[in-house]
């Protein structure tokens, strides 16, 4: 099975899917609703912004510049990773605010930076270039 952007967006965006469901799970079976946090952005930039993406390079990206894809992936899920990850020990108890507050500022801005990158490929995509009849044909038009 090939990996391409939009499945591995697909499979990763479907297994945060599975993580904050079952953190909401958890939180309804012990009334403890302290991940709340966690679980909203888990589900929200996890798996639906991943859901997105997967269908955004599904449908508009036929050909994406490789090593701005590459990045974009990267930040994405790197950020996603980290955010999640500081917002479990905050709302844990297990660090303060002080302690995670780079961690989640950098998170956040390593999102913000996916979101940019592939606003940029869907505003800019690659041009295939036309075989040589063809563009004649188009040009004579």
């Amino acid at each position: 099975m090939k990996l391409t952007f939009d499945r591995s967006f697909l499979v990763l965006g479907l297994t945060y899917g599975i993580l904050g469901m079952a953190l909401g799970i958890y939180m309804a079976a012990t009334r403890d609703h302290s991940q709340l946090v966690t679980h909203a952005h888990l589900m929200l930039v996890g798996f639906l912004l991943s859901v997105i993406y997967a269908l955004i390079h599904r449908l508009w990206l036929e050909q994406p510049r490789r090593w701005l894809a590459r990045i974009q992936f990267a930040a994405h899920h790197l950020g996603t990773v980290m955010m999640v990850t500081g917002l479990y020990l905050l709302y844990g108890g297990h660090q303060t605010h002080e302690t995670l507050e780079p961690l989640l500022a950098s998170a956040s801005i390593i999102v913000l930076v996916a979101m940019l990158l592939i606003a940029v490929m869907v505003i800019s995509p690659v041009r295939s270039a036309l075989p040589a009849a063809e563009s004649r044909i188009t040009a004579g038009s």
